[in-house]
């Protein structure tokens, strides 16, 4: 068979989509043209289209008044709720206004997050542009009706006539019909093929009063249009007007064999069913969880613009004691008001408590519960301090303790999850975690496993009792291999932090030598600071303690300006974290790179050179603060696909939607109820099928090290390791790396 000669535009390129991209769009000039030939002939023919505003209803007057209920209603609930945020402590939210405005527009009004759920993304975006479409159509109505009324005109119309009223009255026919097909989808969605998070917390009467009303709402505009159409614009002999009116049109030719005076009946019969239906589902919106279409904006403006995981300092905490004021959250004038704002937010849609590790585990922690918690116990305590009168003495039970259970709050692991998939941006954590400072600094109520690496921290500078490792135990060590660590002195580019675990864990020191070897290697500028080295304090912050932490931190900040440290690499998310975010408030700020990032940008400078690692599967575990908490998600997985022969696998829960490996939130130093959180991760890795679970964080090394036993018991079947990144680049790296087999990775030293 002969074939033709491919066309080649000069060069002797072979063409491209370019040729055929202008072969259709010139097949299509023509067919477009002779449509938009037709429509403009066609409304060239109705250039007199147009409808009366309040056809057939001898009253109007009369929904001017239902309006005015329905805005006092709204109002009326809205003072109320606003009376009852306004107990709690101020907070800025002008700051950043150009992030704010941002997520007000992306998250907020744009409803960015809703569609990480697909059904749900595609059901809200069907009712929420049906209702703001809708809304917008409505002003339109009045604009046409009253603009002649107020710059004098005789003019029956505005601007809703011709073609322009055709083209508008098509687009509130198409949104009607999409807001019902969204309704329809949220019935399927609720009453028959309910997912599992929509029975957490149900009210069947609320969620039909809401579901049910919008949907009447939308079908009877429908059909009031028909009944319009019906009883006086197709007798009148302009059926072409109503047919840009499909879905109107359409019960028209229903009610075809009814006479004209009994669809006008019907139609004011309709006509206030459907304004008086609207106006109290308006109502709604100020005393049920529909008023987060106002809300939901609102809140993505006043979210804290942050990194998602910082929490906030309670600032000076000694002289907030002299003036009696309460430590931490047990009141409801102890929180900010946004975190009261965050309660009133909440559309009980579940997601928060679907990806939450602790509950994933069956252990007593549901976000959703908890924010519910808060809220009931503001409907209660709201109206007595307002009042004048003391919920304490009023009410059976407190709020910490009581509406809100001290194992829930332990049970969380301020992985973020919950705020990550939160559509209407509620802030979890740091009302947590001001609950959690009530039950430490005001209560003394902590887990005792929590109080002893608690106090282990305020007496010896570290949370991990019992340990015979020094911090400069790991520097002998390399010592004893010929390797001198340098110290920090402030002539060096970098201050490498080890951390607590770092140095004083048995499993991370082999981590923190590996890194320290990279680093040499590659001939970078460094120091440690050796025994010189405290906790950074995030453990007892995470724990509640926020005075140890603030006298952590103010030590550490004034030691590091001190020796002119200007630039910090650590391998601890939760150090990164802490000294990036959170040590500028205490006069701390620092250049501060993850190892991930920083072993990223050796091995692309070509200062490190990976070599091959044949077979090498292997799966990466995003440490939640790095990750949710910092977006660092390509760097390390970079460095694990550097290395050749080396083979990348995800686990299902992966990046910004990772699962917590269980340790965050003081957790690595508490028991658990329940199934283990790291047993659940340590299994979802295993099932990838890879050889080898990579990490870039000494806690995930640690749970993972614990959990992978757990669900392989016998040590000759197992076939997953945990590893850090640092210390494969290192076998890597080596001058004489092995070529070894799937599962049989090379042990850096020291790692059992």
């Amino acid at each position: 068979m002969t074939s033709l000669p491919e066309s080649r535009p000069p060069g002797g390129q072979p063409s491209g989509k370019g040729t055929r991209l202008r072969a259709s769009f010139g097949g299509l000039v023509v067919p477009v043209a002779i449509i938009g030939a037709i429509a403009a002939f066609e409304t060239a023919r109705t250039t007199d289209a147009s409808r009366e505003v309040f056809f057939n209803i001898s009253t109007p007057w009369l929904m001017y008044f239902v309006f005015v209920l329905s805005t006092a209603v709204i109002v009326g609930a809205f003072v109320q709720r606003a009376r009852i945020w306004r107990l709690g402590k101020p907070r800025p939210v002008l700051n950043n206004f150009g992030a704010r405005l941002t997520n007000l527009l992306t998250a907020g009004a744009g409803t960015s997050r809703v569609k990480n759920d697909r059904y749900a993304g595609v059901m809200h975006g069907l009712i929420y542009t049906s209702f703001i479409g809708l809304f917008i159509v409505t002003l339109l109505l009045a604009l046409d009706d009253y603009l002649p009324l107020i710059f004098g005109s005789d003019a029956e119309h505005a601007f809703l006539k011709g073609g322009v009223y055709l083209a508008y009255s098509l687009a509130g026919d198409i949104l009607g019909v999409m807001g019902l097909v969204g309704i329809g989808m949220a019935v399927y969605r609720r009453y028959i093929s309910p997912p599992d998070k929509l029975t957490w917390d149900k009210r069947p009467s609320e969620d039909a009063i809401i579901v049910g009303l919008l949907g009447v709402v939308l079908f009877t505009g429908i059909l009031v249009e028909g009944l319009r159409i019906g009883g006086d614009e197709i007798p009148a002999g302009n059926e072409s007007w109503s047919k840009w009116s499909p879905a109107g049109w359409l019960v028209a030719k229903i009610f075809g064999g009814v006479s004209e005076s009994a669809l006008l009946d019907f139609h004011v019969g309709f006509w206030w069913f459907h304004v008086v239906g609207a106006f109290v589902l308006l109502a709604l919106m100020g005393v049920t969880k529909f008023r987060h279409i106002l809300l939901a904006p609102l809140n993505a403006f006043f979210k804290r613009p942050a990194t998602p995981l910082y929490l906030a300092p309670m600032g000076d905490i000694e002289a907030l004691i002299e003036e009696g004021a309460g430590l931490g959250a047990g009141r409801l004038q102890d929180f900010t008001w946004k975190e009261l704002f965050d309660a009133d937010t909440c559309v009980r849609c579940g997601r928060c408590t679907e990806v939450c590790p602790a509950y994933t585990a069956g252990q007593p922690l549901s976000p959703m519960a908890l924010i519910q918690d808060l809220k009931t116990y503001m409907n209660h305590a709201g109206p007595l301090l307002i009042g004048g009168k003391d919920p304490e003495t009023e009410l059976a039970e407190p709020l910490v303790g009581g509406y809100v259970k001290d194992e829930t709050l332990w049970a969380c692991r301020t992985c973020g999850a919950c705020m990550q998939e939160c559509p209407v941006l509620i802030e979890h954590v740091p009302s947590i975690v001001d609950m959690r400072r009530y039950l430490v600094m005001e209560q003394a109520r902590v887990p005792a496993t929590a109080q002893a690496a608690l106090q282990n921290i305020e007496q010896r500078g570290h949370p991990w009792r019992g340990t015979q490792l020094t911090r400069e135990t790991w520097i002998e060590q390399l010592q004893a291999e010929g390797i001198e660590v340098p110290m920090f002195d402030g002539t060096q580019d970098y201050l490498y932090w080890v951390g607590c675990s770092g140095a004083l864990v048995e499993r991370n020191v082999p981590i923190t030598q590996s890194v320290v070897r990279l680093l040499i290697q590659a001939g970078t500028s460094f120091g440690v600071l050796g025994q010189s080295e405290t906790c950074n304090g995030d453990p007892a912050r995470r724990l509640g303690n926020e005075f140890l932490y603030a006298t952590m931190a103010q030590t550490n900040a004034e030691t590091f300006n001190e020796l002119g440290v200007r630039r910090v690499i650590t391998a601890c998310p939760h150090c990164f974290n802490t000294f990036k975010n959170e040590y500028p408030d205490f006069g701390g700020r620092y250049e501060v790179t993850h190892h991930a990032d920083f072993l990223q940008l050796l091995v692309a400078k070509g200062a490190l050179k990976p070599k091959e690692m044949n077979g090498q599967t292997v799966t990466f575990h995003d440490s939640c603060y790095i990750g949710r908490g910092n977006g660092i998600y390509d760097s390390p997985r970079e460095v694990l696909e550097s290395i050749p022969g080396m083979k990348l696998v995800e686990m299902p829960r992966n990046r910004e939607r990772g699962m917590c490996c269980g340790a965050g939130g003081g957790n690595m130093w508490q028991e658990e109820a329940g199934t283990r959180v790291n047993h659940l991760r340590a299994a979802e890795a295993a099932n990838t099928g890879a050889s080898i679970v990579a990490t870039a964080c000494p806690f995930c090394i640690q749970m993972f090290d614990d959990g992978i036993p757990a669900i392989q018991p016998d040590e000759e079947k197992r076939t997953i390791k945990a590893y850090d990144i640092a210390e494969l680049l290192e076998v890597s790296v080596k001058p004489a790396a092995m070529a070894v087999q799937d599962g049989a990775v090379e042990v850096p030293p020291g790692v059992a």
